[in-house]
Parts: structure tokens; sequence; C-alpha cells
């Protein structure tokens, strides 16, 4: 890996979620509303827009370089242990860098959009599934969704 690593992490393996056996990252913009709030931790005062601007810049680039060390060591700098806390706990899953190169989204947003429109098929009044069932109709809206449909009917 490149030299904007964290040297604890330069070459490890990301973080998997053992059910999904996908990359278990936090969500980007997740980690970016701790930012802000950081930003606005550390110059509180309206005078201070343009210095609170200037911090989240920059450290906004650490986060998506994957350099969460950085942020770390500028929260402790300014002695905030509180904020540290959360990218320190969350390092690991953070590797925003290491994601993109290995082709994984860093955002939520496709998953969570994917999912409306398997649900909007779903849930509905008065629809109740069991899970055969419900898996029987996720194949279904897959099938529809990327045009197989014709496919999986005449395969049937």
């Amino acid at each position: 890996m490149g030299s904007h690593h964290s040297p604890a992490f330069a070459g490890a393996a990301l973080p998997f979620d053992r059910a999904s056996r996908q990359p278990a990252g936090v969500d980007w913009f997740h980690a970016v509303q701790h930012l802000v709030e950081a930003a606005l931790a550390l110059c509180p005062e309206d005078n201070d827009v343009k210095k609170r601007q200037r911090w989240l810049k920059i450290h906004k680039d650490h986060l998506y370089l994957g350099s969460i060390h950085k942020i770390i060591a500028a929260l402790h700098r300014h002695e905030r242990a509180d904020l540290a806390g959360y990218f320190e706990t969350h390092q690991r899953r953070m590797q925003y860098l290491a994601f993109r190169e290995q082709g994984f989204p860093i955002g939520s947003g496709t998953v969570e959009s994917g999912v409306k429109q398997f649900k909007q098929r779903l849930i509905g009044p008065g629809m109740r599934w069991k899970a055969e069932q419900a898996n029987r109709m996720i194949a279904i809206r897959a099938a529809v969704l990327s045009n197989d449909f014709d496919a999986l009917w005449c395969a049937a």
C-alpha cells in the first residue's frame, strides 16, 4: 500500500464482516459527520468559520486517504480525546483508500437504494411473507431489475 496509509494498517487486510463476507467499513458520510462535529467543537465561534472549514477540509482529505492516525493525532493535540475516541475505535474500518483501490464503495447509498427497490415489492398493506416465499420474490425482483426475467421464466 502507498505512503498515505496509517503505519499501523499499511498492507493489512481489510476488515471483513463474517456474516456477509464483505468489507466492514464505516459509512463515509457517517465518518464525515463525526469530522464535522469535531470541527465545530474545535472552532465553535462564528468568527472561526474559515478556520473550521480549513480544518475540516484537511482532515476530510486525511479521512479519504485512510490516514486516520493524522485525525486522531490532531484531536489529541487539541486535548479532545473524547472526539478522538470514535476514530480510534473505528480506525481499522475507515481505510477508505484501500476500500476504493479494491473496488468497494465507501458509502452506503447504493446499498440503501438497492434495498428500497426490493422493499417496495415485499412490503405493503396486508403482505406477510415466510422466508422461503420472500426469497423466491427476491429472486424474481432481482431478475426484473436486471432485465433477466424472461431468461429466468424460460428456465423455470
